[in-house]
């Protein structure tokens, strides 16, 4: 399990979530949000591989930032950050962890809504003319300039190791077991990054934006009246 520390920061706390190759996500309470993830480059070089701004990895509720404007009520568990909040008849949970092989987990629980995701907005400058690659059958590595939607529906395909979710006992979250699907691949080849995603949501889009690139989830099918769902995000040095 990554160890965890808490920070005032701003209006509300900074979390940070440290594994043990010295990689670090930085998580808020204010509008439970992703601030930044340091990543280290085959090179030892630290790439923030976040926008350096608000939008890093915004929470989507309905397809709203509502919830992005309030401080929501954060605890540490067994999997790592956890904030809760609610706006009227909506409540909602995300947790965010850090694995030991560099996987970032967003797992969400809510009621009274369609749909939860988070928006990550991937720094142009850390992962310049960023590639990216639908998880389906025959898709090729592209440019994505303007929003594109692309289905979800390929089983995860992942070679397990030590270290990785549903090896790792601070953070059991297993890619099968736990219905994950390949959701997309993103891949620069100027700071030799891949990261690939997957998600128990049908739906991925992408879309280029100012200063970077953003990837988020959507389409999950609610259970009496409740929303459970997870997106994982693998970073890896390509070889």
């Amino acid at each position: 399990m990554p160890s965890i520390k808490k920070e005032i920061f701003g209006e509300g706390s900074l979390w940070t979530l440290r594994n043990t190759k010295g990689n670090e996500l930085k998580v808020t309470d204010l509008g439970a949000r992703v601030v930044s993830m340091r990543f280290r480059d085959k090179n030892f070089k630290n790439l923030f591989l976040f926008k350096d701004d608000a939008a890093a990895g915004t929470v989507l509720v309905d397809g709203s930032t509502d919830f992005a404007k309030i401080i929501w009520q954060g605890e540490q568990t067994s999997e790592g950050a956890k904030f809760s909040a609610k706006l009227g008849e909506k409540e909602v949970s995300v947790i965010y962890s850090l694995s030991n092989d560099n996987e970032i987990s967003v797992r969400y629980e809510a009621a009274g809504i369609a749909d939860i995701s988070t928006q990550m907005t991937f720094s142009a400058a850390a992962l310049p003319d960023i590639d990216f690659r639908a998880c389906e059958k025959g898709a090729a590595w592209e440019k994505i300039a303007e929003e594109k939607i692309y289905p979800v529906t390929e089983p995860a395909e992942v070679m397990m190791e030590v270290g990785m979710f549903g090896y790792d006992i601070g953070c059991p979250i297993d890619y099968l077991d736990g219905g994950l699907k390949n959701a997309a691949n993103l891949f620069c080849d100027a700071a030799s990054v891949e990261i690939i995603a997957y998600a128990t949501q049908n739906k991925v889009h992408a879309k280029a934006v100012d200063g970077g690139f953003a990837l988020w989830t959507s389409g999950t099918d609610a259970i009496d009246g409740k929303i459970k769902s997870q997106t994982v995000y693998m970073v890896k040095n390509r070889k």
